[in-house]
């Protein structure tokens, strides 16, 4: 009941008897509860036929807080949120691809202090949820492999967690967590199907079908990443060659940029990168590439065309209706979302091709830890 509540914004007792089927006395009971509880509040009354004005209810976003942390190739990021998955504070922590494993929980741990400690709280911290990259193991809350971050294997995120800040602690894969804040207040609100494209350093899928999020049999849906795209390309760190991370992410990217460099191909790319030709990031691309550096946009447009080709097999495969572009990769130029406009268009069969509608994801970079903020809230909503 708590989670129509906070989907329908504000509704009446009479609303929710009529939605559960049930008379209005044990209505008035469960509702009379959750208002001794505080976890919904009125929110004024709404005019009635029938007589007298109905008293409408809200959830009570501030009856308790929630921290989301996303843990990237190339960045941390932390959101504390409100009951009803509002964003209240942000904290973001750049990291070098290569940083040790007990260096990066402790940049975590220090981030949930902070959110911890935040001035916007309008609660107490209830729990926490924590999203990585590749596999998780939802019965231990084990991170179980993150590919592109060296060396993380087995990490027990919820032992480790749990144990630092005495609060529930809840794991789940980065493209889900993004895909679960779309569901909650971005595109894919009210959508029963849809695809949320992931693309940043490394590239995921998640797959939400009649409403829910598809995990696979033994949690390790969405690993677009690592279909091939190019049988002869660059080895993998799953040990195929030429999955779809190796030309396409923003590490591949990167790594085309700095061999572009090395070759002479874009002096504007050079200048970026301060003559630490090293360094180049998918994010210097996509300025030199807005600055109008030819080589950029190639790069840009040639990772967009075999994302398309991917989700082009995808879409054939599923049929949603909607399809989300999210993640770093996308929202700082527009070449590399027309390129994968352009080969979906290409490579779908022509009629699931038009059942699907493109959007480009409004949430940013900040999707995932949202949507670990959100997983921490719907818990609670879940049991109440």
């Amino acid at each position: 009941m708590l989670s129509f509540i906070r989907e329908m914004g504000e509704i009446s007792r009479s609303d929710l008897a009529a939605e559960f089927s049930l008379d209005k006395k044990t209505v008035s009971g469960a509702v009379d509860e959750l208002l001794r509880d505080s976890l919904i509040v009125p929110a004024g009354f709404k005019e009635s036929l029938a007589g007298r004005p109905q008293e409408l209810l809200t959830l009570n976003g501030s009856h308790s807080n929630f921290i989301g942390i996303d843990l990237g190739g190339t960045h941390i990021i932390g959101i504390l949120a409100d009951l009803s998955g509002r964003p209240l504070d942000r904290v973001f922590f750049e990291i070098r691809p290569g940083l040790p494993v007990d260096i990066i929980l402790d940049q975590m741990k220090t981030i949930c202090r902070r959110l911890m400690g935040s001035e916007k709280a309008s609660a107490a911290v209830r729990s926490i949820g924590i999203c990585a990259p590749g596999f998780m193991n939802p019965a231990t809350g084990a991170s179980i492999v993150a590919e592109n971050i060296p060396g993380w294997r087995d990490v027990g995120l919820r032992e480790i967690f749990e144990g630092e800040f005495a609060r529930p602690v809840l794991t789940e894969d980065s493209s889900r967590a993004c895909a679960l804040a779309e569901k909650w207040m971005g595109d894919g609100k009210g959508r029963p199907d849809f695809l949320l494209a992931d693309l940043g350093y490394g590239i995921g899928l998640a797959i939400v079908v009649k409403g829910e999020l598809y995990t696979g049999a033994g949690n390790k849906s969405g690993e677009i990443g690592h279909t091939v795209v190019a049988p002869d390309g660059p080895p993998c760190a799953c040990g195929n060659r030429g999955c779809l991370e190796t030309v396409a992410s923003g590490r591949a990217i990167a790594r085309q940029a700095l061999a572009g460099i090395e070759a002479g191909r874009s002096q504007l790319l050079k200048g970026l990168t301060h003559g630490k030709a090293e360094n180049v990031t998918a994010q210097d691309v996509a300025i030199a590439a807005s600055m109008g550096d030819p080589f950029s946009a190639e790069l840009l447009a040639s990772a967009g065309s075999l994302v398309g080709l991917a989700l082009a097999n995808a879409a054939n495969i599923v049929n949603p209706s909607l399809l989300i572009l999210g993640g770093g990769l996308i929202g700082t130029t527009r070449i590399m979302e027309q390129s994968i406009a352009k080969a979906l268009r290409a490579n779908c069969m022509r009629e699931i091709f038009e059942d699907m509608e493109l959007r480009v994801s409004k949430l940013g970079i900040d999707g995932s830890a949202l949507g670990c903020g959100i997983l921490a809230a719907a818990d609670v909503l879940g049991r109440v």
